[in-house]
């Protein structure tokens, strides 16, 4: 399994992270990024043999948002999945789980 875990630099992030990406997740990671210039991206890349997995946090100071993003496919599969949450409502799931002894 490959893990890469960086912010995303705002002049070559994009091209960086495309090259890694399977083409069916491509296009709709392109146009969220660009979407939103004033916001800063962290990405973690998982990858193996059947599932790519992205974990996108999308940071905004001037709107003081965080936003969670995870595009998710399997190796093959034309389609791709994806789940949007803000920041806070991630933390309220692990709060959740941590008080049902779910860890």
């Amino acid at each position: 399994m490959t893990t890469i875990i960086q912010k995303m630099n705002p002049e070559t992030g994009l091209s960086e992270l495309r090259c890694r990406l399977p083409k069916q997740m491509r296009q709709a990671v392109t146009d969220l990024i660009e979407a939103d210039s004033g916001s800063e991206y962290f990405y973690k890349l998982l990858t193996d043999h059947a599932q790519i997995q992205l974990l996108l946090i999308e940071h905004n100071p001037q709107e003081h948002y965080t936003e969670c993003h995870c595009f998710s496919t399997d190796m093959g599969d034309p389609g791709y999945a994806y789940e949007s949450l803000p920041l806070f409502s991630i933390r309220m799931f692990a709060e959740m789980a941590g008080s049902l002894n779910l860890a």
